[in-house]
């Protein structure tokens, strides 16, 4: 059974606006923390089968496919090393997914989540539940909340902003 962390963040701008900025899927680079490069592998710009490299300035490079595209909404993404899952993970699934705000009419928000599942077993499970869980929940939020952010802005995150960012999280 796969772990699940989420995360959301409120988006003071319309889904249709949001939905226009997430569809270049070259601009992961400015608001998930530690991007340092996102290059298209494929004809497809978007949609299912669009594949991306995203090269982190920490982990290195992963690629990253969309298995769902849902438009106007969302996508889920599978993270993925060639052929293979990327490390950690013995497979792992990202969500973006667009709502409407509960607030405000020309508002909507952002949820995140990362579904995954560890190798080795009970030990991987016991380690995700002592501490990789918790660090996979930090980047989720800082992901949803930087987005927002981004979003807002039309500019990069400063890496100094992010801490003050993770209190906007929707719990």
């Amino acid at each position: 059974m796969p772990s699940r962390v989420s995360a959301g963040a409120k988006i003071p701008l319309p889904i249709e606006t949001c939905w226009a900025k997430f569809r270049d899927l070259t601009r992961a680079t400015d608001y998930v923390p530690g991007l340092t490069n996102t290059v298209i592998t494929t004809e497809k710009k978007e949609g299912v089968g669009a594949s991306r490299i995203v090269s982190h300035s920490r982990f290195g490079d992963m690629n990253e496919t969309v298995t769902a595209w849902d438009d106007g909404v969302g996508m889920t993404i599978r993270l993925h090393n060639g052929d293979g899952p990327a490390k950690p993970f013995k497979e792992a699934e990202f969500r973006y997914e667009f709502r409407p705000s509960a607030d405000t009419a020309d508002a909507c928000e952002i949820h995140t989540s990362l579904s995954y599942v560890l190798p080795g077993g009970a030990i991987g499970r016991l380690l995700d539940r002592l501490f990789l869980r918790r660090v996979f929940r930090k980047n989720i939020v800082d992901t949803a909340v930087c987005l927002a952010e981004n979003y807002q802005t039309d500019q990069p995150i400063d890496p100094t902003r992010i801490k003050a960012l993770r209190a906007t999280a929707l719990s």
